[in-house]
C-alpha cells in the first residue's frame, strides 16, 4: 500500500508538471524600468514572448562546402587558393567552434555517440583530440 502511494504522488508530480512546461512566458518593463517576466503581462504594456527552452536542442547540419576546380596556370592557381581561403571563413562555423571549445575547456562531462549510437561520456584523451580539432576549425574558419 506505501509502494502505490509513492507511485501516485510521483504519476501526480509528473502531470503537474507538464502544465508548467508548456506554459507561455512574457516579458515585459514597469514604468520604474523594472523587468517582470510572467505568463499573463498586463493589457497597458508592450510584452515580449520569451522563448524558452526544454534541454532538447535539435541537431545542426554540418556545413557543406564545395571544393575549387584546380586551374593549371600559376597565377589562377594563387588565385584559385586565395579564394578557396576566403570561402573557408564561416563566422557561423567559427562561432560554433568557439563554443565548442569553451565547453570542452570547462570542467563539465561531455556527452557524444559512440559508433553504435549509443550515449558515452568523453575522457580526457577524447576532449584533447576534440579541443586540437576545433582549434583547426577555429584557425580555418575565424577572421
Amino acid at each position: 500500500m506505501k509502494y502505490l502511494r509513492i507511485i501516485g504522488f510521483c504519476l501526480l508530480g509528473i502531470l503537474a508538471t507538464q502544465n508548467v512546461l508548456a506554459a507561455k512566458v512574457y516579458t515585459w518593463k514597469d514604468s520604474k524600468g523594472v523587468v517582470h517576466y510572467g505568463e499573463h503581462p498586463p493589457k497597458d504594456v508592450k510584452a515580449t514572448l520569451v522563448k524558452t527552452r526544454t534541454g532538447h536542442s535539435d541537431p545542426t547540419p554540418a556545413p557543406t562546402t564545395t571544393a575549387p576546380t584546380p586551374t593549371t596556370t600559376p597565377a589562377n592557381q594563387t588565385d584559385a587558393a586565395n579564394n578557396a581561403l576566403a570561402s573557408l571563413k564561416d563566422p557561423t562555423r567559427c562561432a560554433q567552434a568557439r563554443e565548442n571549445l569553451t565547453i570542452l575547456n570547462s570542467v563539465a562531462r561531455v556527452k557524444t555517440q559512440d559508433a553504435n549510437g549509443n550515449a558515452v561520456i568523453m575522457t580526457e584523451d577524447d576532449k584533447a583530440a576534440q579541443r586540437q580539432a576545433m582549434q583547426a576549425i577555429i584557425n580555418q574558419a575565424c577572421e
